[in-house]
């Protein structure tokens, strides 16, 4: 050094030690991030890996539950089948003892009818007369009932006879049952004490449009009773 001028002597060693120093450093550091990265790492793996088996334990739960409800489901459906089953297989059965009370009542009030006839005037009487269309066309089932009121202690005998009036190509026509009954029946004659049933069927023709009948009732013999005609709308 002379006056103000510096003499600066290079020397490379210090460098190149600097420069290893920090390569090492670096290389420790590295090291250490990686070591703790792969701790951690492994760390997350292992919480992963319980949560996992956690979830795969909880969805084993589950499905063993749904099993379960999926079970009772099928018992309550059954069992509600079986309950909608029973409630209407006693509904029917109420229906059934209803018309067969109905039946007994009606029954009841007829044979009343023939034994405590009340006001009613001694002799014959038309009880009922009933008629259901057949599967056929034209065709009618038919049922009527005779009872005797009054008279009980000897037979009524006679016959009995039916007519139909109604149109057929716009004039007016009556037809006998005997021409319109399907077993071709002639006379329905008629002996009983208390009552006589009769039933059968008829067909009327295509044409034809029914809309009275009339019954007659014809005694035959001595010390009967007299005859009775009734005419009754056909129904609708």
């Amino acid at each position: 050094m002379s006056g103000n001028r510096k003499i600066l002597v290079y020397q490379p060693v210090h460098a190149w030690l600097g420069l290893a120093a920090m390569l090492v450093f670096l290389a420790t550091a590295a090291y250490l991030l990686f070591e703790a990265g792969i701790r951690y790492s492994g760390e997350r793996v292992e919480q992963l890996t319980q949560q996992l088996d956690s979830m795969e334990g909880s969805y084993e739960a589950l499905q063993k539950v749904n099993t379960e409800l999926r079970e009772q489901i099928a018992v309550l459906e059954r069992s509600s089948e079986i309950d909608r089953r029973a409630a209407q297989e006693v509904r029917n059965e109420y229906a059934g003892l209803r018309e067969q009370t109905l039946e007994l009542r009606q029954q009841l009030a007829f044979y009343q009818g023939i034994v405590s006839p009340g006001d009613a005037r001694p002799g014959l009487k038309i009880q009922r007369f009933h008629l259901e269309p057949t599967q056929e066309e034209g065709g009618f089932f038919y049922s009527l009932t005779l009872t005797q009121v009054k008279r009980n202690e000897r037979y009524v005998r006679g016959v009995v006879e039916m007519e139909v009036e109604g149109l057929e190509d716009g004039k007016p026509k009556v037809l006998k049952f005997s021409r319109l009954a399907a077993d071709n029946s002639k006379v329905l004659n008629f002996k009983f004490r208390y009552f006589q049933n009769f039933e059968g069927e008829i067909r009327l023709p295509p044409q034809f449009k029914p809309r009275q009948i009339r019954i007659l009732l014809k005694p035959r013999g001595k010390r009967q009773p007299p005859g009775i005609e009734e005419t009754m709308d056909w129904p609708a």
